[in-house]
Formats: C-alpha cells, sequence, structure tokens
C-alpha cells in the first residue's frame, strides 16, 4: 500500500465562508490580478489552484491517477491558528478535525487523519488529541514553533509526554519561518526559509533533551528534515565546543538523535534523497508529496519508484511500508 502522509484537505468551511464574503476565524479570501490568495495574519497562500477545491470523490480519482493508495490528512500550515484566543482556536482546530474525520467515514480505506491541536494551550491540545485519537485519527501535524516559541520550552514537554502515551504520531510542518525579513524576494520564504524552519525544529528537539525523556516518541519532520541532516556536523562540532550546546546535558552528540525520528521524502533532489538516506537509513523515511501544493510532488509514488540509487526493498519502505509500521495500519489492505 502507498501512503501518503504530508497532504493538505483546505476545510470547506472556510470555502463556505468566503463564497459568502465573510472569514474564517480571521481567514478570507482575496483576489489580485485576477488571481485569488488566501489571507491569514502572517501567510499570504495561493494562489487558489483547482486542485485546492476538489471534493473527496474527485481527490481520490486524483490519487488513483497517480498512484497513492492511501492519504493521511491534515491541515494547511496557515490553519494552525496558534496566534488566536484559545477558544476560537479549539472551534477552528475542531472544525478542522470533524472534516477529516467525515473524509475517513466516507473512505475508510482512502483517508487517515492527523489532528489539528491548538498548541498555545498544551491542556487543552491534549484533550483534542485525545478526542481525535479516540475518533482513528493517527496523530497530529504540529507547527514547527509555537507562536514563536521552540519545541525546547519545558511547558510544551506534557504535551509530547502525552502524545507518546497515546502512540501518537506528529508531523511536524513548517509556517512564518524564521528570517522572514530577508526572505520576501523570489518565493525564498517557503524555497529557503520553510527547511531552515524545520532544521531549527529538529535541534530544538534534540539539544532541548526531548529525545532523551521520550525516547520511543514518533516525530516525524517533512521536507526531508529541512536542513537539519546536511547541518548536523556543524551542530555536532556546536555540542563538542560550546558549552551552549550542553547546557541540557543530552546524552549524546546530535547526530546520534537522527535515527530515533523521521522524515518524508519530499527533496526535490536525488542526491539530497541519497545522503537523507545515508544519514538516517530507509526505515526512517516515509512518503509525501505536500499535495495540493504546487512546491510538492506532482506523483510522489513515481517519483520514489524513478529514484536510481534506492534498492527495491527501499522504495517499498518509503512508499508505505514505514508509514503502514509507523501508523499501526493494517498491512494487509
Amino acid at each position: 500500500m502507498r501512503i501518503d502522509i504530508h497532504c493538505h484537505l483546505i476545510p470547506q468551511k472556510f470555502w463556505n465562508a468566503v463564497s459568502e464574503g465573510k472569514d474564517w476565524y480571521q481567514a478570507t479570501l482575496d483576489e489580485q490580478s485576477g488571481r485569488q490568495f488566501i489571507m491569514t495574519r502572517d501567510r499570504k497562500a495561493g494562489p487558489v489552484e483547482p486542485n485546492w477545491t476538489v471534493n473527496l470523490e474527485e481527490r481520490v480519482a486524483l490519487m488513483d491517477s497517480i498512484g497513492v493508495d492511501m492519504q493521511v490528512l491534515s491541515t494547511p500550515p496557515y490553519f494552525f491558528n496558534y496566534h488566536l484566543p484559545i477558544n476560537e482556536a479549539l472551534l477552528a482546530s475542531q472544525e478542522l478535525n470533524d472534516e477529516i474525520a467525515e473524509a475517513m467515514v466516507a473512505y475508510p480505506n482512502r483517508f487517515g487523519g492527523l489532528a489539528t491541536v491548538p498548541m498555545q494551550d498544551v491542556d487543552v491540545a491534549i484533550k483534542e488529541l485525545e478526542r481525535n485519537m479516540a475518533n482513528g485519527f493517527k496523530g497530529a501535524e504540529l507547527c514547527t514553533h509555537v507562536d514563536g516559541r521552540n519545541y525546547d520550552d519545558p511547558e510544551l514537554l506534557p504535551f509530547f509526554e502525552a502524545a507518546r502515551d497515546m502512540g501518537a504520531f506528529l508531523l511536524f510542518h513548517p509556517h512564518a519561518p524564521a528570517a522572514s525579513d530577508r526572505t520576501g524576494s523570489y518565493y525564498l520564504a517557503n524555497a529557503i526559509g520553510n527547511p531552515l524552519e524545520t532544521a531549527i525544529a529538529v535541534a530544538s528537539i534534540i539539544f532541548g533533551g526531548v529525545l532523551d525523556k521520550l525516547p520511543d516518541i514518533k516525530l516525524c519532520f517533512v521536507h526531508g528534515g529541512g536542513y537539519a541532516c546536511y547541518g548536523i556536523g556543524r551542530m555536532d562540532r556546536a555540542y563538542k565546543v560550546r558549552d551552549e550546546g550542553k547546557v541540557n546535558d543530552i546524552q549524546g552528540i546530535p547526530s546520534s538523535y537522527l535515527r530515533k525520528l523521521y522524515f518524508d521524502c519530499l527533496t526535490h533532489s536525488y542526491p539530497a534523497l541519497d545522503y537523507l538516506l545515508e544519514t538516517v537509513t530507509s526505515d526512517n523515511v516515509l512518503l509525501g508529496s505536500d499535495f495540493p501544493f504546487d512546491m510538492g510532488f506532482d506523483s510522489p509514488a513515481q517519483w520514489v519508484l524513478d529514484a536510481p540509487n534506492l534498492s527495491d526493498i527501499d522504495k517499498e519502505k518509503i512508499l508505505g511500508g514505514n508509514a503502514t509500521r509507523l501508523l499501526g495500519l493494517d498491512s494487509s489492505d
């Protein structure tokens, strides 16, 4: 079974609201030069493409056309809503999650779900994760930071502890990336800022000691982990020669933790994919497309099948074997 763990569903409630000229939890639709863009506090997303508005039947047909058996659905990152008052953020999360749940009920063999949870309040986030895990979700999608807070913040640890206890798979996706003041041109906020943002999340989790406290937690990072694996040698050096790298007394050098983490294959480069696999092994890489957005793969399964240096065993692990294991899916499906 070919399982795409990185694909997004824009909620119909958003489209319904903007069609009536309303906002949806402060998100709006704006027309500029004949094209439409989704506008939030810190993001202009678009232009809107036809695949953004497909219904479930059309989505399944698209999946069939590119050889994907299952999509594990999650929200687009501009709907994390960590900046909203907690009551609004929870309502938005519930609406997002309930729509994914409806897709899972309609097509139980084609869609899985990763919940959106309001991380600005850890207790509320835990309860919303519990609710959705009880409804068959496989985990949650998190931003790479909580409205500017990194994941070494001790106040966030109880969420990780609860997620570990639930067996939840946590997928980290960048949003509102670092260096945004210098990446406004050439789409660099995405092309460079997103991989940078993901690397910061990986580093904060490693240096923050999260993996020492919770060695069996399931954490996955999109876009091949951004720059994390390619910059790990420099992180090792910082740990060895700088006191700042040792403040949390982690048990090993940063590179020793990479194989405790998981990554999608969305590198857009076979040499980069080869290096990722050399660093973390094919046991730790999963299929991810970023559907339906233009910076993703048009045909993710075929991209993996065409990889020149992967064995058939490696390809099967990436295409679905690893996801089946980590998400607790029935391998006979």
